[in-house]
């Protein structure tokens, strides 16, 4: 199985942004995590996102490459990044799940 293995959710409630994953990265925005733009929170909910998947060390080479495509498109109300599709945009820029990240996210998941 795969450390994280579910599609990502967002949504705004009456008590601001909610989100399925935890932020357990601030790079940029101190406010928290956002989406539906391009600014410092959509920043750091990508980093967050694909830290899961490929490991911090990659996922800061990748952010806001994954940002613009995916966050910063999402509507205001929220919605889903699907597993599938952050699987096969990894595949395009020739990332592999492998054990040289997994290693990683297991540190970062312990601490």
């Amino acid at each position: 199985m795969l450390p994280f293995d579910d599609d990502i959710i967002c949504r705004r409630t009456l008590n601001g942004p909610q989100f399925n994953i935890p932020q357990r990265f601030v790079k940029h925005s101190p406010s928290g995590m956002e989406w539906g733009y391009g600014g410092s929170g959509p920043a750091d909910f990508a980093l967050n996102i694909l830290a899961l998947f490929v490991g911090l060390e990659k996922a800061e080479e990748l952010y806001q490459e994954f940002k613009s495509r995916f966050v910063a498109t999402l509507p205001f109300e929220g919605g889903v990044i699907k597993k599938t599709d952050i699987m096969n945009w990894l595949k395009e820029k020739g990332i592999k799940r492998g054990d040289d990240w997994l290693e990683d996210i297991r540190c970062h998941v312990q601490g």
